[in-house]
């Protein structure tokens, strides 16, 4: 399959290095407004300076391709996957979908509209701890899930750029990450969150990078999640500390650790069992790209599916207003609702 990669910078190199390392797919073109960023794409991936464009509707005027990968910042998604998809070809775009819901809403009804695959790359599914985590909790063998703490503390600057800038970095550069995990994990969607954020004295961010956020899920359960940037340290991995209580006992997740704690009667652990993390085959973009190609071959559908994935951003989306607000809200806007009827 042949690719169009848009917004080779950054955490784009990721892309680059993914690509170059498919054997099913093909390069045809790179595109970023950085000559900096293009010439660092290109010594990784050992591309030709003929292959690179400063923008999209150029490069897909000078090549013929199947597909684009759009690494870009979240408020460019829009006018990539948007471009792409009208011109007849498929998409990944890097996670979140967007960082406003009409965005969101447009992008999934041209995916509908042309009929092509539009994917958002949620690669934390496939670590090994949090692919094990959704194979045990969704087999039911230790019952309903009854309520979830995650924390996500760790001190990171990325020494400026849009998420310095940004309101509530954490949760609209990061969360998307760990909500969607939520769904992943749980089977379950989300129906509405509450939460209050804040900025330790000592942040270098604009936007409030500490938060603590309650959502109810569909069986009613709550998941309560408490995450900064900002932390005097990093006190977890990429996928923050998990704790999962169910109606038989609870799992905990924390830095590649899992334990299954079995409970008797009420309360009383019984047991404590250490449980091995197996993830797929593949993991992270590697699986992302695989599943999309394969998508796109048979028609059937990723399981980050733009259709899939707009509940995930929801929760972002909703978060935010809940912090902005100080009240309870709605996870699904109407406009998502009749989307997805």
């Amino acid at each position: 399959m042949k690719f169009i990669h848009v917004g080779v910078g950054g955490f784009g190199q990721q892309w680059v290095r993914t690509l170059k390392a498919s054997k099913a797919a093909e390069v045809v073109a790179m595109v970023d407004v950085s000559e900096k960023s293009l010439e660092a794409a290109r010594e990784i991936g050992g591309y030709s300076k003929n292959i690179c464009y400063s923008n999209l509707k150029e490069a897909m005027a000078h090549v013929k391709a199947d597909a684009v990968v759009s690494t870009t910042p979240p408020a460019f998604h829009k006018k990539d996957v948007i471009t792409s998809l009208k011109s007849g070809l498929h998409v990944i775009s890097e996670k979140p979908m967007s960082d406003t819901l009409p965005a969101c809403l447009e992008m999934v009804r041209t995916a509908q509209a042309t009929g092509k695959t539009y994917v958002v790359s949620q690669n934390y599914r496939t670590n090994p701890g949090m692919w094990t985590l959704s194979k045990l909790i969704r087999s039911g063998k230790l019952g309903q899930v009854g309520q979830i703490k995650i924390d996500f503390y760790m001190g990171i600057d990325f020494g400026g750029g849009f998420r310095h800038e940004m309101p509530y970095p954490v949760i609209v550069d990061m969360a998307i990450h760990h909500f969607d995990l939520i769904r992943f994990i749980t089977g379950m969607d989300a129906i509405d969150v509450q939460g209050v954020s804040w900025n330790p004295l000592w942040s270098n961010y604009k936007g409030d990078c500490s938060s603590n956020t309650v959502f109810t899920m569909s069986n009613n359960a709550k998941v309560l999640y408490t995450a900064s940037w900002c932390a005097k340290g990093s006190f977890c991995d990429w996928n923050g500390n998990w704790q999962i209580e169910c109606e038989k006992g609870t799992v905990t997740y924390s830095h590649g650790q899992i334990k299954l704690h079995r409970t008797k009667g009420l309360y009383h652990v019984q047991k404590v069992e250490d449980v091995k993390a197996v993830g797929p085959k593949r993991s992270g973009q590697d699986y992302v790209l695989e599943e999309f190609m394969s998508a796109v071959k048979t028609g059937s559908k990723s399981m980050t599916d733009c259709l899939d994935n707009i509940r995930s951003v929801s929760m972002v989306l909703s978060a935010v207003a809940a912090l902005k607000s100080g009240k309870k809200v709605k996870v699904l806007d109407p406009r998502i609702i009749k989307l997805l009827e």
